[in-house]
């Protein structure tokens, strides 16, 4: 069972990369919501922009707040674990 040590540290990892590369800001109730809109993708590689880490990893893009951004999800962890800069 994940712990909510582990859960809080993912959720304050994601919001500081929101705010720093994206200048967005979140809180917990969006980003369990961001978690779950992005699980009916989650598992298929043709949808995901990109898989790795062994498969444990899938990058896909989402709007969040009307700007596309890209999240990593961790199967391993079952959550959203950051988000990636801007190219």
């Amino acid at each position: 069972m994940k712990t909510i040590k582990d859960r809080e540290y993912s959720f304050n990892h994601v919001k500081q990369r929101l705010k720093k590369r994206h200048n967005l800001e979140i809180d917990r109730k969006f980003y369990d919501e961001m978690n779950e809109k992005i699980k009916p993708y989650i598992g298929y590689p043709d949808v995901a922009d990109s898989v790795d880490n062994n498969g444990d990893q899938e990058v896909h893009s989402m709007f969040i707040k009307n700007r596309i951004v890209k999240v990593v999800w961790s199967h391993s962890k079952e959550r959203i674990t950051t988000v990636l800069p801007r190219k």
